[in-house]
This record gives structure tokens, sequence and C-alpha cells, in this order.
């Protein structure tokens, strides 16, 4: 358990800051997030994959590193703003690409 805390500390700081690195260089919050959140998908279909143990700290450090709950807010806001086509896109693309991202992941660990 405590394992799990320690990678989720990691996970959150290393979101923090590739999340960083992403908005600084292309001044887009919405692009970083989708990016955590899709390679975060990758790494844990690759996981997965490869047999890793679900309760592993590997687990901990992704499901801290991940972030529903941005991509949420930023769509939200996009509604709010009247911006329908915008938040659905951003949604679908994160959706989408989540999960495309987590089979390619899996599918190359497992082989």
């Amino acid at each position: 358990m405590i394992s799990i805390a320690i990678f989720g500390f990691l996970g959150a700081v290393a979101r923090y800051l590739c999340y960083m690195a992403v908005e600084n260089r292309a001044r887009q919050p919405k692009l970083a997030t989708w990016f955590v959140n899709s390679l975060g998908s990758l790494i844990i279909g690759a996981c997965l994959g490869a047999g890793v143990p679900a309760a592993s700290g590997i687990f901990g450090f992704l499901g801290a590193f991940t972030t529903f709950s941005t991509m949420a807010l930023d769509s939200v806001k996009d509604f709010e703003d009247g911006q329908w086509k915008r938040g659905i896109f951003y949604i679908s693309a994160t959706l989408v690409s989540g999960l495309l991202l987590f089979a390619v992941g899996y599918s190359i660990a497992s082989m």
C-alpha cells in the first residue's frame, strides 16, 4: 500500500512536469492534458500486455499520471462558453486516442 502511495506521488509529479513541458511548448493546456492521458494509456496497455500485476506500484504511478478530471473540467468550460463542437471534439479525441494507444501498447507488449 505504501509503495502505491509513493508511486502515486511520483506519478503526480511526473504529470506536472510533463504537462508543463508540453504547455510551455504548445501554449495549449488541453494539448498537455491530452498528451499525458494518451501517453498514460499507452503505458498502461503495455504493462497489462506484459503481465504486470495490477496492484504493482506502476499502476499507482500511472493512476496519478493520467488525469480524467482535468479533461472533464476543460470540456465543461468549453460547454459553458458555448464551444460545444470544441468540447465534443476534445472528449472524443481523448477517448479515441486513449483506447487506441492502450490497444497498441497491449498488443506490442503481449507479442
